[in-house]
């Protein structure tokens, strides 16, 4: 999925419900030597594993602008995509607002989410993060392991 069209003004997908987020502000910042003239939000890391009980459990690490005190992470939302090597994916993106410069320095929040009814062929997650004005995005690939 390109994330790239402007045309594109809200994420895709549907929001997970907000009980399956939870949003943990680390005490963890990251600094560049260099000043970017980009906008673009920095890709997030990501872990994901199943339960017990097969629910897929997601843990991304999202780097936001430090110019934001206390970020507002407004939701997650989920689209079911088949990737470019024909497999199911599922697109998660982490949905917040920040100001439009370029920055330095980022603080670290964690996002886990829990999704109860994965597919069962699922091969792959594609995680965002989107910032909601300007409309940009970065994301990683994950594979799903089934051990």
């Amino acid at each position: 999925m390109s994330t790239q069209d402007a045309s594109i003004k809200k994420p895709p997908g549907r929001p997970i419900n907000s009980k399956n987020v939870t949003v943990t502000p680390l005490d963890s910042q990251i600094s560049f030597s260099y000043n970017s003239t980009t906008i673009k939000p920095l890709q997030p890391l990501v872990q994901v594993s199943f339960s017990p009980d097969r629910k897929l459990q997601i843990s991304a690490v999202v780097f936001i602008a430090s110019s934001i005190e206390r970020a507002e992470i407004s939701s997650v939302n989920q689209e079911s995509v088949i990737s470019d090597a024909g497999e199911t994916q599922l697109d998660f993106f982490i949905i917040y607002d920040a100001p439009e410069v370029s920055y330095q320095t980022f603080n670290a929040y964690r996002v886990d989410f829990v999704i109860e009814n994965p597919p069962e062929d699922l091969a792959q997650i594609e995680t965002y993060l989107w910032d909601e004005d300007p409309v940009t995005s970065r994301g990683t690939v994950t594979t799903v392991r089934k051990d």
